[in-house]
């Protein structure tokens, strides 16, 4: 199985909002992100989406990056609050468990999408990484520790 794990793009605190809102920048990092990966994630099965406003907006511009390739994104989507940034490890693996998918990408936040890509590692601070817009991929046998094999780790050029 195929697990990409994507952080939402730039978005600057403001105290006077409620939810972060993506940045020109961090539309710009995921443009860069997804166009690296286009024919890829196009072919995804399901995306699994944090209901957080940041990660919907990074949704958005994904598929609109996909779109204006020629790569329209025609799997499932799919938001759930097991990927918001309080919630565990385990929670997602309860979850990521009762699917039943072949390629399938979890779009969450730090420090979540970082615990997440060390566990299914094993590889201690590798969750640091992930940086807004940053993309990994593995290639896991069940969702488990160590169980995954990094394939890719793209950050954004657009920095």
């Amino acid at each position: 199985m195929l697990i990409y794990l994507l952080r939402h793009g730039d978005a600057p605190y403001h105290s006077s909002s409620n939810e972060r809102a993506l940045s020109f920048r961090g539309e710009e990092e995921v443009r860069d992100v997804v166009g690296q990966h286009r024919e890829n994630l196009s072919s995804l099965d399901l995306i699994v989406c944090s209901p957080v406003l940041r990660a919907r907006q990074t949704l958005k511009v994904m598929t609109e990056t996909l779109d204006s390739a020629g790569f329209g994104y025609s799997g499932e989507l799919v938001f759930e609050d097991v990927l918001r940034s309080e919630s565990s490890v385990t929670a997602v693996e309860e979850y990521v468990d009762s699917l039943n998918v072949e390629k399938m990408l979890l779009l969450s936040h730090q420090p979540l999408i970082g615990q997440l890509l060390d566990y299914l590692t094993d590889e201690v601070g590798l969750g640091y990484s992930m940086t807004t817009g940053t993309l990994a991929c593995l290639d896991i046998i069940t969702f488990g520790r160590g169980c995954g094999e990094l394939q890719a780790l793209t950050h954004p050029l657009h920095r």
